[in-house]
Protein backbone atom coordinates (compact mmCIF):
# COMPACT_ATOMS: atom_id res chain seq x y z
CA UNK A 1 0.00 0.00 0.00
CA UNK A 2 2.76 2.47 0.74
CA UNK A 3 4.93 3.73 -2.07
CA UNK A 4 8.40 2.32 -1.07
CA UNK A 5 7.20 -0.82 -0.69
CA UNK A 6 5.14 -0.90 -3.70
CA UNK A 7 8.56 0.35 -5.63
CA UNK A 8 10.33 -2.49 -3.95
CA UNK A 9 7.56 -4.94 -5.45
CA UNK A 10 7.66 -3.47 -8.48
CA UNK A 11 11.57 -3.38 -9.26
CA UNK A 12 12.24 -7.14 -7.38
CA UNK A 13 9.26 -8.66 -9.28
CA UNK A 14 11.06 -7.32 -12.46
CA UNK A 15 14.29 -8.44 -11.34
CA UNK A 16 13.41 -11.95 -10.39
CA UNK A 17 11.41 -12.55 -13.22
CA UNK A 18 13.75 -11.64 -16.01
CA UNK A 19 16.59 -14.01 -14.31
CA UNK A 20 14.16 -16.71 -14.07
CA UNK A 21 12.96 -16.24 -17.61
CA UNK A 22 15.98 -15.68 -19.46
CA UNK A 23 15.05 -11.67 -20.47
CA UNK A 24 11.59 -12.14 -20.59
CA UNK A 25 9.45 -9.21 -18.76
CA UNK A 26 6.44 -9.57 -16.45
CA UNK A 27 3.26 -8.11 -16.91
CA UNK A 28 2.34 -6.68 -13.97
CA UNK A 29 -1.10 -3.84 -13.03
CA UNK A 30 -0.95 -2.00 -9.60
CA UNK A 31 -3.65 -0.63 -7.78
CA UNK A 32 -2.75 1.84 -5.55
CA UNK A 33 -5.09 1.83 -2.64
CA UNK A 34 -6.04 5.27 -0.89
CA UNK A 35 -4.00 4.47 2.36
CA UNK A 36 -5.81 7.56 4.53
CA UNK A 37 -9.34 5.92 3.51
CA UNK A 38 -7.83 2.43 4.74
CA UNK A 39 -6.32 3.29 7.65
CA UNK A 40 -9.66 5.46 8.39
CA UNK A 41 -11.87 2.26 7.91
CA UNK A 42 -9.47 -0.25 10.35
CA UNK A 43 -8.98 2.95 12.94
CA UNK A 44 -13.11 3.01 13.27
CA UNK A 45 -13.15 -1.29 13.27
CA UNK A 46 -15.42 -0.26 10.08
CA UNK A 47 -14.35 -3.64 9.06
CA UNK A 48 -17.20 -4.11 6.16
CA UNK A 49 -15.67 -0.85 4.34
CA UNK A 50 -12.49 -1.98 4.28
CA UNK A 51 -13.50 -5.69 2.92
CA UNK A 52 -15.57 -3.45 0.02
CA UNK A 53 -12.32 -1.36 -0.23
CA UNK A 54 -9.98 -3.89 -1.29
CA UNK A 55 -12.37 -5.90 -2.88
CA UNK A 56 -13.28 -3.33 -5.42
CA UNK A 57 -9.93 -2.85 -5.71
CA UNK A 58 -9.54 -7.38 -6.92
CA UNK A 59 -12.13 -6.24 -9.02
CA UNK A 60 -10.56 -3.74 -10.74
CA UNK A 61 -7.17 -5.73 -11.17
CA UNK A 62 -8.88 -8.84 -12.46
CA UNK A 63 -11.38 -6.65 -15.30
CA UNK A 64 -8.03 -5.14 -16.18
CA UNK A 65 -6.98 -8.46 -17.24
CA UNK A 66 -4.57 -9.81 -14.14
CA UNK A 67 -4.53 -13.73 -14.08
CA UNK A 68 -4.04 -13.31 -9.86
CA UNK A 69 -4.35 -10.87 -7.09
CA UNK A 70 -1.44 -10.24 -4.20
CA UNK A 71 -1.88 -7.72 -1.74
CA UNK A 72 1.72 -6.34 -0.99
CA UNK A 73 1.03 -5.22 2.28
CA UNK A 74 0.82 -7.09 5.56
CA UNK A 75 -2.18 -5.35 7.50
CA UNK A 76 -5.02 -5.93 4.76
CA UNK A 77 -4.99 -9.38 5.73
CA UNK A 78 -6.54 -8.66 9.15
CA UNK A 79 -9.85 -9.26 6.21
CA UNK A 80 -7.70 -11.15 3.49
CA UNK A 81 -10.48 -14.85 4.25
CA UNK A 82 -13.38 -11.98 3.00
CA UNK A 83 -11.85 -10.62 0.46
CA UNK A 84 -10.26 -14.06 -1.14
CA UNK A 85 -14.10 -15.35 -0.98
CA UNK A 86 -15.23 -12.45 -2.94
CA UNK A 87 -12.29 -12.77 -5.25
CA UNK A 88 -12.87 -14.28 -9.17
CA UNK A 89 -9.17 -14.87 -8.98
CA UNK A 90 -6.72 -16.30 -7.24
CA UNK A 91 -4.94 -14.71 -4.13
CA UNK A 92 -1.75 -15.21 -2.92
CA UNK A 93 -1.21 -14.14 1.09
CA UNK A 94 1.70 -13.05 2.24
CA UNK A 95 0.28 -14.50 6.01
CA UNK A 96 0.59 -18.10 4.66
CA UNK A 97 3.85 -17.95 2.49
CA UNK A 98 5.84 -16.20 5.22
CA UNK A 99 4.36 -19.19 7.58
CA UNK A 100 5.50 -21.68 5.47
CA UNK A 101 9.00 -20.32 5.24
CA UNK A 102 9.30 -19.73 9.38
CA UNK A 103 8.03 -23.14 9.66
CA UNK A 104 11.38 -24.36 8.15
CA UNK A 105 14.07 -21.90 9.91
CA UNK A 106 12.32 -21.44 13.57
CA UNK A 107 13.92 -23.86 16.04
CA UNK A 108 12.24 -23.23 19.05
CA UNK A 109 9.13 -22.19 17.54
CA UNK A 110 8.71 -18.84 19.22
CA UNK A 111 8.32 -16.26 16.84
CA UNK A 112 9.10 -12.52 17.32
CA UNK A 113 6.03 -10.08 15.29
CA UNK A 114 6.92 -6.50 14.26
CA UNK A 115 4.07 -4.41 11.87
CA UNK A 116 0.83 -1.92 12.55
CA UNK A 117 -0.59 -1.70 15.66
CA UNK A 118 -3.54 -3.26 13.57
CA UNK A 119 -1.29 -5.94 12.75
CA UNK A 120 0.44 -6.80 16.32
CA UNK A 121 -2.96 -7.00 17.72
CA UNK A 122 -4.60 -9.11 15.21
CA UNK A 123 -4.98 -12.60 14.93
CA UNK A 124 -4.13 -13.53 11.47
CA UNK A 125 -0.22 -13.99 12.27
CA UNK A 126 -1.06 -16.10 15.82
CA UNK A 127 -3.66 -18.40 13.78
CA UNK A 128 -1.47 -19.04 11.13
CA UNK A 129 1.59 -19.79 12.45
CA UNK A 130 -0.24 -21.68 15.23
CA UNK A 131 -1.01 -24.14 12.20
CA UNK A 132 2.94 -25.04 11.98
CA UNK A 133 3.33 -25.50 16.30
CA UNK A 134 4.64 -21.89 16.49
CA UNK A 135 3.66 -18.85 18.83
CA UNK A 136 3.88 -15.21 17.86
CA UNK A 137 5.20 -12.77 20.67
CA UNK A 138 5.09 -9.19 20.27
CA UNK A 139 6.13 -6.23 22.13
CA UNK A 140 4.26 -4.41 24.78
CA UNK A 141 1.93 -2.12 24.30
CA UNK A 142 3.79 1.75 24.33
CA UNK A 143 6.61 -0.20 21.50
CA UNK A 144 3.88 -1.37 19.73
CA UNK A 145 2.27 2.24 19.52
CA UNK A 146 5.75 3.37 18.47
CA UNK A 147 6.73 1.15 16.23
CA UNK A 148 2.63 2.00 14.92
CA UNK A 149 3.11 5.68 14.57
CA UNK A 150 7.15 5.36 12.76
CA UNK A 151 5.57 3.38 10.13
CA UNK A 152 3.03 5.78 9.06
CA UNK A 153 5.16 8.88 9.88
CA UNK A 154 8.31 7.59 8.50
CA UNK A 155 8.60 4.51 7.01
CA UNK A 156 6.00 4.46 4.51
CA UNK A 157 7.40 7.42 2.71
CA UNK A 158 10.82 6.49 2.40
CA UNK A 159 12.23 8.14 6.03
CA UNK A 160 14.52 6.35 7.71
CA UNK A 161 15.86 8.18 10.74
CA UNK A 162 19.11 6.70 12.89
CA UNK A 163 16.73 7.37 16.50
CA UNK A 164 13.72 5.40 15.18
CA UNK A 165 16.52 2.86 13.70
CA UNK A 166 18.04 2.32 17.42
CA UNK A 167 14.58 2.06 19.29
CA UNK A 168 13.76 -0.76 16.46
CA UNK A 169 16.80 -2.71 17.10
CA UNK A 170 16.33 -2.27 20.92
CA UNK A 171 12.82 -3.27 21.11
CA UNK A 172 14.00 -6.27 19.09
CA UNK A 173 16.80 -6.77 21.81
CA UNK A 174 14.33 -6.81 24.46
CA UNK A 175 11.91 -9.56 22.63
CA UNK A 176 15.46 -12.01 22.21
CA UNK A 177 16.73 -11.55 25.99
CA UNK A 178 13.22 -11.61 27.77
CA UNK A 179 10.93 -13.60 25.10
CA UNK A 180 13.65 -16.17 23.91
CA UNK A 181 12.36 -15.47 20.33
CA UNK A 182 14.84 -17.11 17.44
CA UNK A 183 12.90 -15.44 14.79
CA UNK A 184 11.44 -12.29 13.86
CA UNK A 185 8.56 -11.44 11.06
CA UNK A 186 9.22 -8.81 9.78
CA UNK A 187 5.32 -7.60 9.77
CA UNK A 188 4.98 -4.82 7.77
CA UNK A 189 6.60 -4.50 3.81
CA UNK A 190 8.69 -1.33 4.79
CA UNK A 191 10.51 -2.62 7.70
CA UNK A 192 13.65 -4.02 5.84
CA UNK A 193 13.89 -0.16 5.27
CA UNK A 194 15.30 -0.26 9.25
CA UNK A 195 16.27 -3.98 8.95
CA UNK A 196 18.55 -3.98 6.37
CA UNK A 197 21.10 -6.52 7.79
CA UNK A 198 21.49 -9.24 10.17
CA UNK A 199 22.08 -7.39 13.35
CA UNK A 200 21.21 -10.23 15.68
CA UNK A 201 21.68 -14.21 15.39
CA UNK A 202 17.79 -14.62 14.78
CA UNK A 203 16.25 -15.36 11.37
CA UNK A 204 14.43 -12.55 9.73
CA UNK A 205 11.25 -13.45 8.46
CA UNK A 206 10.98 -11.06 5.82
CA UNK A 207 7.36 -10.84 4.55
CA UNK A 208 8.07 -8.80 1.05
CA UNK A 209 10.79 -10.90 0.22
CA UNK A 210 9.37 -14.30 0.65
CA UNK A 211 5.92 -12.73 -0.64
CA UNK A 212 7.73 -11.96 -3.92
CA UNK A 213 9.49 -15.23 -4.36
CA UNK A 214 6.25 -16.79 -3.99
CA UNK A 215 4.81 -14.79 -6.56
CA UNK A 216 7.15 -15.52 -9.14
CA UNK A 217 7.08 -18.87 -8.24
CA UNK A 218 2.92 -18.99 -9.17
CA UNK A 219 4.03 -17.10 -12.29
CA UNK A 220 6.22 -20.65 -13.54
CA UNK A 221 4.05 -23.25 -12.10
CA UNK A 222 1.41 -21.36 -13.14
CA UNK A 223 2.94 -21.92 -16.90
Amino acid sequence: MGPESTKLYYTELIDRYLNRSGGQFPEIIIYSVDMSEFKAYLGNNDLDSVIGLLSRAVDSLANAGADFVSIASNTPHIVFDQVNENANVPMISIVRESARYAEKVSRNKKIGLLGTGFTMKADFYPAHFAKYGMKIIVPGNDDQDFIHEKIFSELVVGIVKDSTKKRFIDITESMIAEKAIDSLVLGCTELPLIFDQDYFDINYINTADIHINSIIEYCFRKN
